[in-house]
């Protein structure tokens, strides 16, 4: 008589609720764990993040100060004395706390994208990029400390007095600090785009897109209806399964 094995059919097969060799309904092969250049950037990010809120409140105090010294001048130049003189401290203050909330969020950016980076997310990849590309932007104004702006030299009054805006010239330690923070997002962009990277970004995309199939089950390998070999439901392969046995019925003798 030919033995069965444990699988239920002639022959070696997997076991009982193992997925079959061919591939149909295995699970979708696992992206592993990040590589080496995206866990740095990652922790790049995290770095920009606490240095962000360093470079906001040093360009919050800067600004306060310019902004006074400004509000100064528009008071000291007025005719006509009406109006209330702004505290200059109430103008480093605010200032101060709108540069402050704006580093906040910048980090709260910084967290999100580092997150969704490290899980693979590759349109996290290319927002990272876009912010990088944005900041760009200014970079040449932040290297010549400010001259490139706009700002004028003198301003007119209602009064008609002149009245002369302060040089908005950047500290060096505040462009020094703006470099630093350029420089952190420049290797970070590269780290990013490196091959070991995306290939990671490219497993991670076709494991969310690829199906979880159920596991794939012939008759004899723990298809429902089949039980393994020696038990009172057992038939032998391509026999369906018995009905089942009435209780008040004698028990069935073991096959032999």
């Amino acid at each position: 008589m030919t033995q069965y094995p444990q699988s239920g059919i002639p022959g070696q097969g997997p076991a009982y609720g193992q997925y079959p060799a061919s591939g149909y309904g295995q699970p979708p092969a696992s992206s592993g764990q990040p590589p080496r250049p995206l866990v740095i950037a990652v922790w790049l990010m995290y770095v920009a993040a606490v240095a962000e809120i360093g470079y906001a409140v040093a360009e919050g105090r800067w600004l306060g100060s310019y902004m006074s010294s400004l509000f100064t001048a528009i008071q000291a130049a007025g005719t006509s004395g009406s109006g209330t003189p702004v505290p200059v401290g109430t103008i480093k203050d605010l200032f101060l706390i709108g540069s402050i909330v704006v580093g906040i969020v910048a980090v709260l950016i910084w967290l999100w994208i580092a997150w969704k980076n490290r899980a693979g997310r590759n349109w996290a990849r290319v927002v990272a990029t876009v912010f990088f590309g944005l900041s760009c932007l200014g970079l040449p104004e932040l290297l010549t400390g400010g001259h490139l702006s706009a700002m004028p030299s003198t301003l007119t009054t209602a009064d008609g007095a002149t009245i002369a805006v302060p040089p908005l010239a950047v500290p060096a330690w505040l462009i020094a600090a703006g470099m630093v923070n350029w420089l952190l997002g420049l290797a970070i962009i590269i780290l990013l785009w490196q091959r070991d990277a995306s290939r990671y970004y490219d497993a991670v995309s076709l494991s969310r897109r690829r199906p979880a199939y159920p596991p794939y089950a012939v008759p004899g390998y723990g298809a429902p209806g089949y039980a393994p070999p020696g038990s009172s439901q057992w038939q032998p392969y391509g026999q369906p399964p018995a009905a089942p046995q009435d209780p008040q019925a004698p028990p069935r003798p073991p096959l032999a």
